[in-house]
């Protein structure tokens, strides 16, 4: 089910509703046919409403998938919340545990939603520097991989010197493995070897030698 998708059976809409319904019509028609064909018109049809009406909340096409991709983000943090709670606990198994379904809940976002994870870091979603760091300090899904490395470095299970660099390189290793496997240059399999090889970068176990 799309974001509100009982809104689109509505013919009156309360103040903000109608863009929350836009959003929610945009994101099906993304879910299934891609970023590509979708046009505000389109959308303005789907949900029964004018396109003057829609564009007195997004003045074009790019302005509504720009809206489309910030509630994406939400809709990310939130699978992600449900993964990790399913390991409570303040011990470093339970810790470690979280880490791991945080990386895991990203790549099933990305895997089965594939159409929707292009939308939300390509060019529609683009910011300048300034503003891609602004948002990214505000989005839940960066707090959510900032509290769980905080957690694991309060267990013992990050080198102090390897902490800094923690979100980076967590971000990187996953968004990266999911790219290549959702384009198809790596097998679903290895994304588990990239959480593994992840956790040694972080020296949150032991390599081999």
């Amino acid at each position: 089910m799309s974001i509100l998708k009982a809104e689109k059976s509505r013919t009156n809409y309360h103040h903000g509703n109608l863009e929350m319904a836009l959003i929610a019509a945009a994101t099906e028609m993304i879910r299934e046919s891609g970023v590509e064909h979708i046009s505000l018109r389109a959308v303005a049809a789907q949900v029964g409403v004018s396109p003057s009406a829609a564009y007195h909340y997004f003045p074009d096409k790019d302005a509504l998938i720009s809206g489309v991709g910030l509630a994406l983000f939400d809709l990310l943090a939130d699978r992600q919340e449900v993964a990790m709670a399913a390991f409570p606990g303040n011990g470093e198994k339970a810790v470690r545990a979280r880490f791991r379904a945080l990386g895991r809940a990203y790549f099933e976002w990305g895997n089965t939603e594939s159409n929707l994870f292009r939308l939300m870091f390509g060019v529609f979603c683009a910011l300048d520097q300034e503003q891609t760091v602004a948002a990214r300090d505000e989005s839940r899904a960066w707090k959510l991989l900032q509290g769980s490395l905080d957690q694991l470095a309060n267990v013992g299970a990050i080198n102090s010197a390897v902490r800094p660099y923690g979100e980076i390189l967590a971000w990187s290793a996953v968004h990266g493995a999911t790219s290549l496997i959702i384009e198809g240059h790596l097998p679903e399999a290895a994304f588990e070897s990239v959480l593994d090889a992840l956790e040694i970068s972080l020296r949150m176990v032991k390599s081999n030698e």
